[in-house]
């Protein structure tokens, strides 16, 4: 979990989904706010004592209960940034390129490049020397690792992306499928258009529709794994 914590008031606030420290101009105090990482690294920055006691005014660490001076039960007040009317941008509409790490992309294509060809050594390996039997479970085994090394495509461009929004994660691991799958239907326009034309532009708008659903919607899954890990591995 992520928060915004102001230095100079000690306010806190917990980001909501698609929310950052750049959607905050300032705490309504004035002072400056700053990311943290989990509500133990807002209490542990915190100048202590932090409560006053309103019966006597006496100042009181925020882990007391009753005032160290006249004793009176300390009323605990919630001190967050939502709180006060916090300025905020306006937000702009964002372009899908701008939500896109072009890094995460690039490493989950060839991620997904070196284990096909890996994995297709290894089925030849298994056709040469390998019986009828053998051969059936080598493909087997193919398919698995494929289906693994597809989801892990898109797992990598969504990680490295460093995005903890699901749309944003599906979609940078679509992306990597779908890439695929466009460079894929080229290459088979091409070499198909060499004996019939008509034949390979249908060749490729079939092989995009199959490989994009097949591509896209394994790298998609791969790139929700990664904001759920974020999410759920997070120190609260």
């Amino acid at each position: 979990m992520r928060y915004i914590v102001c230095d100079d008031c000690g306010g806190y606030y917990k980001l909501e989904e698609g929310e950052s420290l750049e959607d905050f101009d300032e705490c309504q105090c004035g002072g400056t706010i700053r990311y943290a990482t989990s509500f133990k690294d807002i209490v542990k920055n915190r100048d202590a004592p932090t409560i006053l006691c309103i019966h006597c005014g006496a100042s009181n660490q925020e882990t007391n209960t009753e005032c160290v001076n006249c004793g009176e039960k300390l009323r605990k007040i919630n001190r967050r940034i939502s709180d006060y009317q916090v300025k905020r941008p306006m937000k702009t509409q964002i372009n899908i390129l701008d939500r896109i790490s072009f890094t995460g992309l690039l490493a989950g294509i060839v991620f997904l490049v070196i284990a096909t060809i890996i994995a297709a050594f290894g089925v030849m390996g298994s056709i040469i020397s390998s019986s009828s039997v053998d051969l059936f479970r080598s493909l087997g085994g193919y398919l698995i690792i494929m289906v693994f090394a597809i989801i892990g495509s898109g797992f990598i461009a969504s990680y490295i992306s460093g995005t903890r929004d699901y749309i944003d994660g599906f979609l940078n691991g679509a992306m990597v499928g779908l890439t695929l799958s466009i460079l894929g239907a080229l290459l088979v326009t091409v070499i198909t258009m060499t004996m019939d034309v008509l034949g390979g532009l249908i060749a490729g708008i079939v092989t995009l529709v199959v490989y994009g659903m097949i591509y896209g919607t394994l790298t998609g899954i791969g790139g929700l794994v990664a904001p759920w890990l974020r999410k759920n591995l997070e120190d609260y």
